[in-house]
């Protein structure tokens, strides 16, 4: 996760002619086809509400794409010394994830987010038909799994997919000399051989760092307690995933610092990171195979004054539960709206659709699945009072004018617009008359 933030946060402080000058580099990473799994393109800034004759493609407004990455921490130690205490009580070969974060670049808005996703979310499994924990979607179906399951339970856009295993982590730590952390309290967990007994700013090394991002049951020194005794040692916070995602969020946060104050800024020092980090010999690191190198760059252009602080950091409401014996979390779905807004917004998924079927003949799973694969969100599925309509219409109140012009760009051919006074539980209704023929791939310029 740290290797994009030297990619892309750094290009959002600066460093797009750094990134230009390691394009060579960057091009021999490894590369997993996700692309139909991906929204194929960034969400225009002014999809959503655009005005009429105001053109939608993403290829006309170079640079100005909000974009989604998905950064997945694999639990991989591949090519790690066996001696390092990584190995304590774990598999060598595990392929779940360690950590999810969603981040969020929206150069419009002159914003950066991430919203990390616990590992212990119970989410229905992509197409499978069971729910799992979300860390196990990769290790079910691959990266493409993973992909689909956030996408479509969280109702998100992911444009990209960044993977990076234990050896790419403790890389990037050596590569920026350690990482300065601020401890509050002592720390240890013997399950990961972390312990760290001082206090206030301490720099970590490669090891102690991926221990402390890692831990999930960390014990800290009683009050008045020596910690040469191990009796002294009691929990530390509740033990949940939510402490250990706010660790890596900060984490995260205090690497891109250093790379920064390591001057990461001049692009003979990003060259040589770059050089550092991407091993050919060992792999650490994998993008998805739409991502490049320009799109990287551009963002560099569009966030030249952007700062490191300026990134907002986003947390799941969710609640602990016991689903077939396993300790897992359940997100508190109303909300998380207001999280996960940000992350939808300009986007086809911030469109909730009801479909409706308007003819005595039709079927709206056909229509359903259309327009999911373009990206909108349907939250709901019936009839319509009658079965004579002979023209589709997008029913929509006047709060959901533009959501409702901008759907109906998508449906072929162009459907009426009726303003009603309510709509519950979405925020337009599609109802499907005798006429309809088909969700376009990409819009027409117009509503109508």
């Amino acid at each position: 996760m740290v290797l994009f933030g030297l990619l892309v946060f750094v290009a959002a402080v600066g460093g797009a002619v750094g990134l230009g000058m390691v394009k060579s580099q960057v091009s021999q990473i490894p590369r997993v086809s996700v692309g139909l799994s991906l929204d194929l393109v960034g969400a225009p800034v002014n999809l959503v509400g655009a005005s009429e004759g105001t053109s939608a493609n993403p290829a006309e407004h170079p640079g100005a794409e909000a974009l989604n990455f998905l950064l997945v921490g694999i639990d991989n130690a591949a090519g790690i010394d066996p001696d390092s205490p990584i190995h304590i009580d774990r598999d060598v070969n595990s392929l779940l994830t360690d950590s999810v974060i969603l981040v969020r670049i929206d150069p419009e808005a002159d914003r950066v987010a991430m919203l990390s996703i616990p590992r212990d979310l119970w989410v229905p499994i992509a197409d499978r038909g069971w729910s799992e924990r979300v860390n196990a979607a990769r290790g079910i179906g691959g990266p493409a799994a993973l992909i689909e399951t956030v996408s479509e339970y969280l109702g998100v856009p992911i444009h990209h997919y960044v993977e990076i295993n234990f050896a790419g982590f403790l890389r990037i730590v050596n590569t920026v000399d350690g990482v300065p952390v601020e401890i509050a309290q002592p720390i240890r967990d013997d399950s990961l051989g972390l312990r760290i007994e001082q206090t206030g700013v301490v720099t970590l090394d490669a090891d102690t760092a991926l221990a402390y991002v890692r831990t999930r049951r960390p014990l800290t020194v009683a009050p008045g307690g020596n910690p040469a005794n191990d009796d002294d040692w009691v929990r530390l916070g509740v033990w949940n995933d939510l402490e250990r995602n706010q660790r890596q969020q900060e984490f995260m946060v205090a690497t891109l610092k250093r790379a920064v104050e390591k001057g990461i800024r001049n692009p003979l020092n990003l060259r040589r990171v770059a050089s550092d980090l991407l091993d050919d010999d060992n792999p650490s690191i994998t993008l998805d195979d739409r991502i490049t190198v320009g799109q990287l760059v551009d963002l560099g252009d569009e966030f030249r004054s952007f700062s490191v602080d300026q990134i907002e950091r986003y947390k799941l409401p969710v609640v602990d539960a016991t689903i077939d014996g396993k300790q897992v979390l359940l997100l508190l779905e109303n909300d998380a709206q207001s999280v996960l807004e940000f992350f939808r917004a300009g986007s086809l998924a911030s469109v909730r659709v009801r479909i409706l079927n308007g003819t005595s003949s039709g079927t709206v799973a056909g229509v359903e699945a259309e327009l999911e694969r373009v990206g909108f969100s349907v939250v709901d599925r019936g009839n319509a009072d009658r079965f004579d309509v002979a023209r589709t219409a997008i029913r929509h109140t006047e709060a959901a004018a533009e959501q409702a012009t901008t759907l109906a760009r998508f449906i072929e051919p162009a459907p009426l617009l009726e303003q009603v006074m309510g709509i519950g539980g979405a925020d337009v209704e599609l109802v499907v008359g005798a006429d309809y023929r088909a969700v376009l791939e990409s819009p027409r310029d117009s509503a109508s």
